[in-house]
This record gives C-alpha cells, sequence and structure tokens, in this order.
C-alpha cells in the first residue's frame, strides 16, 4: 500500500477563511453604511441645534439690551419723591373718605346727657382716627362718665386727658380737652 505524503503537497481548506473574510468585511460595510447614516443624522440635528443656539444668543442679547435700557429708564424715576408724592395722596384720599356721620353716631353713643363736645379735630391715619375733643359737662363726674365710657367702647382706645378748668377758671363749667383714637371699622355692642 502506497501511503500519500501529504506534506509534499498539502491540501489546504480555505473556504472557511474566504467565508470568515467575506462575511467580517460584509459586516465591516454594514457598520459602515450604519456609521455613515447616524453621523448624517447628527449632523443634521447639531447644525439644527447651532442654529437654535445662534437664534437663542441672538434673542439672550436683544432681551440683555432692552432690560438695560429698561433698568436704566428706572434708575432716572425719582421714587422718594415719587413716594412722598403717593403718600400724600393717598392721605388725602383718606381725609375724603373719612366719615363725619359715623364718626358723630359713634360719639353720640358714648357721649353722656351732662356733657357737650365744643371742639372734634380728627387726623386720619392708615385705620385710624386721632380725635383731640373738648368737652363741656356740668359736673365733673359727668365728664368723668364720659372717659369711662370711651375706655369700654370698642370703637375708641387710649383716651388721654390733657387739661381740665374747672368753672370758676372758664365761666361755662367744667372744661375738659383730652385726645382719644377713633376706629371707624369696629363693630359696636
Amino acid at each position: 500500500m502506497i501511503v500519500p505524503n501529504l506534506a509534499s503537497r498539502p491540501h489546504l481548506n480555505t473556504r472557511p477563511v474566504w467565508l470568515v473574510t467575506a462575511a467580517a468585511a460584509f459586516i465591516a460595510v454594514v457598520f459602515a453604511v450604519v456609521n455613515t447614516s447616524v453621523w448624517v443624522k447628527s449632523s443634521r440635528s447639531l447644525e439644527e441645534k447651532i442654529v437654535e443656539y445662534d437664534r437663542l444668543e441672538l434673542e439672550y442679547q436683544r432681551l440683555t439690551a432692552e432690560v438695560g435700557d429698561q433698568a436704566e429708564n428706572l434708575n432716572r424715576v425719582p421714587w422718594k419723591s415719587l413716594a412722598a408724592r403717593v403718600n400724600a395722596v393717598n392721605a388725602v384720599i383718606r381725609e375724603h373718605e373719612f366719615s363725619w356721620i359715623s364718626l358723630l353716631d359713634d360719639i353720640e353713643r358714648v357721649l353722656p346727657y351732662d356733657v357737650r363736645l365744643t371742639k372734634i379735630t380728627p387726623k386720619v391715619d392708615v385705620d385710624t382716627v386721632s380725635l383731640s375733643l373738648t368737652a363741656i359737662g356740668r359736673t365733673r363726674e359727668a365728664l368723668l362718665d364720659f372717659f369711662d365710657t370711651l375706655i369700654e367702647d370698642p370703637s375708641f382706645s387710649d383716651p388721654t386727658p390733657l387739661s381740665e378748668m374747672t368753672p370758676e377758671e372758664s365761666g361755662l363749667g367744667y372744661v375738659f380737652t383730652m385726645t382719644v383714637v377713633h376706629h371707624p371699622g369696629e363693630v359696636s355692642p
């Protein structure tokens, strides 16, 4: 029997090598196509993002300039004198809204029969009215009753006596001056 010498003429099976090479080349082409399409799409979206960024940057610069102009205009406003003028107008409005009728109704409710008011001077604040009152009473007890009634009434607070004159000094009766704070919105009992 003759034994063939395989070393002299080797049998090379190149088919698997060519199949693997062809498969690798096919996969490389597929990956190259995929990479190219992803690169094209990403550069398109990147171009859109760059255009959007440039548009937003211009808008930001425009708005910054506009806000700077507005801030400069606001800095030129005389705020202190404007605030003083607004406060003066508000004081006038409060004085015009002051209701003498409700004040006189409240005073009538607390005023004793033996006491007569000769002078009422209001000073209107934001939510209260400071009153200076001058009263004449037949007796000193009537003036003290008036003072006590002001203390107890919720429409009035902080009654403070300022001066008192006897009938001999005034020639009219007991003259009493005082200040009191009136709360126009308080509900009376």
